[in-house]
């Protein structure tokens, strides 16, 4: 017959991995004082007089290469945001659609 193997593991010996331990001593991190929690900025209310957003909501879009750089040339030649741009864009297409 064959012998079974007892499951049983042995502990490891904790003494040498204490004494180890002691040897290398106390981490300096571990002993430094945490810092004081700070508390968060104060909230300040928008100076806005009450008013709401221009522009709550926002919106993304994907463009082509050239896309883009036809976008972004028409934004420098015009001194107008890109955004804006496409804002006008969009405002005429829904316009033209009766939206």
């Amino acid at each position: 017959m064959v012998e079974k193997k007892s499951r049983i593991t042995r502990k490891p010996a904790t003494e040498a991995v204490e004494g180890f331990l002691e040897q290398l001593g106390t981490d300096p991190e571990s002993t430094l004082a945490a810092p004081a929690p700070t508390s968060p900025p104060p909230v300040t209310p928008q100076d806005d007089g009450g008013k709401e957003k221009a522009f709550p909501h926002r919106l993304s879009a994907d463009f082509t290469t050239e896309q883009y750089k036809r976008l972004k040339r028409a934004g420098f030649e015009t001194d107008q945001p890109m955004t804006t741009i496409v804002r006008e864009a969009v405002e005429d297409w829904l316009k033209t659609r009766s939206y």
